[in-house]
């Protein structure tokens, strides 16, 4: 069966492993990677045409794809852009180790549908995307033997976080049944795909499927950003009025009151720490749920920050407006990792 390079690389490095526990000179080794990758990059240049035909083979095989090992250079890496690391670690000591990994070649292939082992860990997906792009971003779906429910992935079911960041965060799959052994994994690429010019496609998507584990003592949360003074930008600029932070899981839900001072107000939410993105963030204000969950997002120092706008002046009748955000973890694990929640009310001037 046909393979690609980086597959054979990564099935050979899986054969080796009972060498792993020797004594290894890492120095010297990574010394003769160096050289070997700049000979490697040479012939994969050359036969370029070739990989281009072969790069799917999981999807002419249908069949397991479930590789293990370590990262080239033998160490746990951090991930990054233009990797599928075997194991790598989050800022708040949660450890992803890789079981399976895929190749959609997009030009030539609609989906990659393959198998992955499940051992009762939440899952995830990193994608190593061949252009930073949020919006073309493939769609997961996840099928378990005997379930009629088809799974996505956390919050949101494409890989639009994963892509935006150029494969830097691994998006996580929605908890599938207690007791599920093996699940099926559609990769789709994005909707619209043949509209977009010829030249401006992306061509090739690689995929790790990571199974992961929390620390066993949580870590202390970083100390939440400052919002910005100011948000929106002129002429419709927002000033900072009133802000308050939480620590998650500690603490779950934010509640502000502001005096209604007869001008429009705003507010932003957003998550610290790596939370961030895979919280859903349920707010009301007055009491009222504002329609639709949305993912606490990133904190930022940014004025373009995303920002929800409470509309025109409230009515002087109202005395105050009351805003609060509360938390939600789809995922049980995500209570043993640590977080920040920081809203922020702003205000027209005048």
């Amino acid at each position: 069966m046909p393979i690609d390079q980086r597959d054979l690389h990564d099935l050979l490095e899986e054969r080796s492993r009972p060498a792993a526990g020797r004594p290894i000179p890492w120095e010297s080794l990574r010394t003769g990677i160096t050289g070997a990758r700049r000979r490697r990059f040479t012939a994969v240049a050359g036969a370029a045409a070739v990989a281009a035909v072969t790069a799917v083979a999981v999807v002419a095989s249908g069949g397991v794809l479930s590789l293990h090992g370590t990262d080239e250079d033998g160490q746990i890496a951090a991930s990054a852009a233009g990797s599928i690391p075997a194991q790598f670690e989050e800022a708040d000591g949660t450890v992803y180790r890789r079981v399976a990994t895929a190749t959609l070649d997009a030009p030539r292939e609609k989906s990659v549908t393959f198998d992955v082992e499940v051992h009762g860990k939440p899952l995830a997906v990193l994608a190593d995307c061949p252009t930073p792009s949020g919006v073309m971003a493939p769609e997961v779906a996840v099928r378990v033997p005997d379930v009629f429910k088809v799974f996505t992935l956390s919050p949101v079911s494409f890989l639009g976080a994963g892509c935006e960041r150029n494969g830097a965060v691994p998006v996580d799959v929605a908890p599938l049944p207690a007791g599920t052994r093996r699940a099926t994994f559609t990769i789709d690429a994005p909707t619209g795909f043949k509209n977009i010019a010829p030249h401006d496609r992306p061509e090739r998507w690689r995929f790790g499927v990571y199974e992961w584990t929390p620390p066993p003592t949580m870590k202390a949360a970083s100390p939440p950003a400052e919002p910005p003074p100011a948000i929106g930008g002129r002429p419709h600029e927002f000033t900072l009025v009133a802000k308050k932070s939480i620590t998650w899981p500690a603490a779950r839900e934010v509640t502000i009151t502001v005096p209604n001072r007869g001008r429009s107000l705003a507010f932003v939410a957003y998550c610290g720490g790596d939370i961030a993105r895979r919280l859903i963030q349920e707010v009301r204000v007055n009491g009222r749920p504002v329609k639709g969950s949305t993912t606490c997002i990133a904190g930022t120092a940014d004025r373009r920050i995303p920002f929800t706008d409470l509309g025109g002046p409230k009515p002087r009748s109202q005395k105050t407006v009351t805003i609060q955000v509360r938390l939600v973890a789809k995922i049980a694990e995500y209570r043993q990792r640590p977080g920040t929640l920081t809203v922020a009310v702003y205000g027209k001037p005048g």
